[in-house]
């Protein structure tokens, strides 16, 4: 870490980018991280994928690459991301840096950057960047509140195993800077648009159980979302709600990417699927199984109890194939 530190404080002109469809944790680092330079006197710029409008309660939009103005590529910092390809539209500027940095807690990070910030136990990649920026400078209410939404969002509200002290210390001390804490947490983990609600019914209704009920599974189309005028972005609590279901060992999600005509467009991946092909995003939860090792077989990432991918073809033809891997590791559980 110190020589990562060293380097924040030695360079000028930095990147700040995460893995595509941003979640709070790659959405608190990134403008947290840029805040904090960015009183250091350096120049900095965000790079991420469309979000959900619950996030647009993180200061430091005003950091977001406006692809009009020309960039000094001098140090390119990849947050919360576990391998290039996870870097959609930002991977050539990542290529074309001077020098490339890594601040992760996936356990299937392989350190892709000339310097790396890897560790599998932090909670948060927001929990290790708050230690990096306390060593950096003060920490003020807006960068607080952009690491406190990382932390609570990638805990889930602190009720995941991957909650610590030293998270809940971090948290405490975040607070004590005058954030509105459970304004944050209220927005951040409970609040979604009318037509979100819409697309989970939607959603929820096509649900289906396999394996005598140990996983639970829904497919969203992108016709589901324009027919009820919501973006994919903001359908992120859907696998969350499925591995609710009492008995379920494990959920799973598969959505297209869809924008809705109110939402601002923003760059997309850099190698679009061939025609007739579609990019399924397959968003996976469980209760003790590594479905990690599921999503990285797959060609995706995570952790041990929240991971995914994106495959190419037709919903059928993708949830057959994941289905396949499930089987055969819950059979493999279940015959040990």
């Amino acid at each position: 870490m110190e020589q990562i530190i060293k380097l924040l404080r030695e360079e000028s002109n930095f990147i700040i980018a995460s893995h595509i469809g941003p979640d709070g944790d790659a959405i608190g680092s990134a403008y947290g991280l840029a805040m904090a330079l960015n009183k250091l006197g350096k120049k900095v710029t965000v790079m991420l994928e469309q979000y959900p409008t619950k996030y647009n309660i993180v200061p430091g939009r005003e950091f977001l690459y406006n692809f009009k103005e020309p960039l000094e590529n001098d140090v390119f910092i990849a947050l919360d991301c576990a391998d290039t390809e996870r870097l959609g539209f930002t991977q050539p500027f990542f290529r074309k840096a001077k020098i490339t940095v890594c601040i992760d807690h996936h356990a299937t990070n392989p350190g892709f950057a000339d310097h790396n910030l890897l560790d599998p136990s932090a909670s948060s990649t927001s929990e290790m960047v708050l230690a990096i920026i306390e060593s950096l400078t003060e920490i003020d209410k807006e960068i607080a509140t952009a690491i406190y939404t990382g932390i609570v969002t990638d805990t889930g509200g602190f009720k995941y195993s991957n909650t610590s002290r030293s998270t809940l210390e971090a948290a405490a001390r975040l607070i004590e800077t005058g954030i509105p804490f459970t304004e944050i947490y209220n927005e951040v983990m409970h609040k979604h648009s009318f037509e979100a609600s819409k697309a989970l019914a939607l959603a929820l209704g096509a649900s289906k159980q396999a394996f005598d009920g140990k996983l639970v599974y829904t497919c969203l189309t992108r016709e589901m979302l324009t027919q009820a005028g919501a973006d994919s972005a903001e359908m992120d609590n859907v696998v969350e709600y499925l591995m609710s279901t009492k008995d379920a060992e494990a959920s799973l999600f598969l959505y297209e990417r869809h924008q809705s005509k109110k939402t601002e467009e923003t760059p997309q991946d850099p190698a679009p699927p061939k025609e007739g092909e579609r990019k399924i995003k397959v968003s996976m939860r469980s209760k003790n199984l590594d479905i990690g090792k599921i999503a990285a077989e797959l060609g995706g990432g995570g952790h041990r109890m929240a991971a995914g991918c994106t495959l190419v073809g037709t919903m059928e033809g993708v949830l057959e194939q994941v289905l396949e891997i499930f089987a055969e590791v819950l059979h493999t559980c279940h015959t040990q």
